[in-house]
């Protein structure tokens, strides 16, 4: 559990400390995964993600009720050992963010 959650603090750090690592796309075996592809593609192409993690956003409504709204999640991919794992953002089935994680 700790690892899990040390990964998805990781995994958030890498996404908002550095945007401009992202590419937008890579290789998963021949295909290619990029941004704007559906979800079901990245599964098919690159088989089940090591962790998804729920993205949120805190709002308040008018009488200043407190909700937490699931926005998307985060795919943790990885692509085998000495190779940077892939964190990739899906929101609504569509991969929107691309960027390189830790070294497997």
């Amino acid at each position: 559990m700790k690892k899990r959650i040390l990964m998805m603090f990781t995994a958030i750090a890498l996404i908002m400390s550095n945007p401009v690592w992202a590419d937008g796309s890579f290789r998963c075996g021949n295909s290619l995964i990029s941004v704007g592809d559906p979800s079901a593609v990245l599964l098919i192409k690159c088989g089940r993600p090591l962790t998804i993690d729920d993205t949120t956003q805190v709002i308040f409504d008018e009488y200043g009720h407190r909700q937490i709204v699931r926005t998307g999640e985060v795919w943790t991919m990885y692509m085998g050992h000495d190779h940077f794992m892939q964190l990739v953002t899906v929101k609504g089935g569509i991969i929107t963010d691309i960027v390189d994680g830790p070294r497997g």
